[in-house]
């Protein structure tokens, strides 16, 4: 068994979660057969729904029992086929063009607008109208340096050209606003959400055909059912959440604790993007030299977990989120004295 452990996880998911909702975990147990699940799951879709600003007119909602990972694998495995151009500044967008490639049935390209820019406009335009592609897919906030694609110009375009869209909005919806025009939309119940995680959402428009995958993956079998058995207490968690989310102004919230760890962790750390390329969700500092196991060690050991960069950026950036119950202006200052 592992040891009880109080940290404030400065790390993008999974996040410390508000105390009502471990209450709820342990005080709520429910077959997922039994009438109140049936009710409960009916809530949770009708509130997603408005956090999402969409309506069942439009988009149907499938709800999966996994991860963020596995919403846009199975929204790309059930829903994605012929020619896709990928807007790719990160190692999440390159992930879809995996995922695309052992799927079968698309064609590829990548629009490279290089790691942590966002894309030009005017060029991804100009890529529209030569690839003629029948979807373009995007990460909304890449985590990979916290940057936030300028999602509704990049629907602009697509939708002039009548292309549709696919959003991976794992890591921003709850944060920030995700255009409602984007057909297929795939989230998780933790991240931006503050939930336990294991639930995958995917929202998908109601005129998009299926393709054929396997069972597991396959979005329309959960649409109003459940044909496995779920997360139940992942439910359970995310009807408390989703009405802590309906209590405050959650993006005021993330504003302010983002602006908090610039000013905070600018003070001794380089930024590694411009402000106007930002999300308020994470935010990544260059290493400037240090050690990233150093500097995470002497984090732990003030309990508080930050990220390392991925892959190339290991040994250039380290990250930090403002994701969950724990994080305040009082924990980043904390955290920040720590790692000074």
């Amino acid at each position: 068994m592992l040891a009880p452990a109080r940290q404030v996880l400065f790390n993008p998911g999974p996040v410390n979660l508000d105390p009502a909702i471990k209450s709820s975990i342990f005080n709520v147990e429910l077959c997922h057969r039994q009438p109140e699940f049936a009710a409960l799951r009916e809530s949770v879709c009708a509130r997603l729904y408005r956090v999402a600003g969409l309506s069942p007119d439009h988009h149907r909602l499938s709800l999966l029992h996994g991860s963020g990972t596995l919403a846009v694998d199975a929204a790309l495995a059930t829903l994605v086929r012929g020619r896709v151009l990928v807007v790719v500044n990160g190692l999440y967008c390159e992930r879809l063009l995996q995922t695309l490639e052992r799927c079968g049935g698309a064609e590829t390209e990548a629009f490279a607008a290089g790691l942590g820019h966002p894309p030009d406009l005017e060029a991804l335009g100009e890529r529209v109208r030569r690839f003629h592609p029948d979807w373009v897919a995007v990460v909304h906030h890449e985590t990979t340096t916290g940057l936030l694609n300028p999602l509704e110009q990049i629907v602009d375009v697509a939708t002039e050209a009548g292309t549709r869209v696919f959003v991976d909005a794992v890591s921003s919806l709850g944060a920030h606003p995700v255009d409602p025009r984007a057909d297929v939309i795939c989230f998780n119940s933790n991240k931006c959400l503050e939930s336990l995680p294991g639930i995958a959402g995917v929202f998908w428009r109601n005129d998009l055909g299926v393709q054929r995958t396997i069972p597991v993956l396959d979005l329309a079998t959960y649409v109003d059912d459940l044909p496995g058995t779920p997360n139940v207490q992942a439910f359970v968690a995310l009807d408390v959440a989703l009405d802590l989310l309906a209590a405050e102004d959650r993006p005021a919230r993330y504003r302010r604790l983002a602006r908090a760890v610039w000013e905070t962790g600018g003070r001794d750390f380089e930024l590694l993007l411009p402000e106007q390329h930002r999300s308020n969700v994470l935010t990544s500092f260059r290493l400037g030299g240090r050690d990233p196991d150093e500097l995470n060690a002497r984090a732990l050991r003030s309990g508080f977990v930050i990220y390392h960069g991925q892959r190339q950026l290991r040994n250039e950036i380290f990250r930090v989120a403002n994701m969950g119950a724990a994080v305040d202006e009082q924990a980043i200052r904390a955290l920040f004295a720590a790692i000074r």
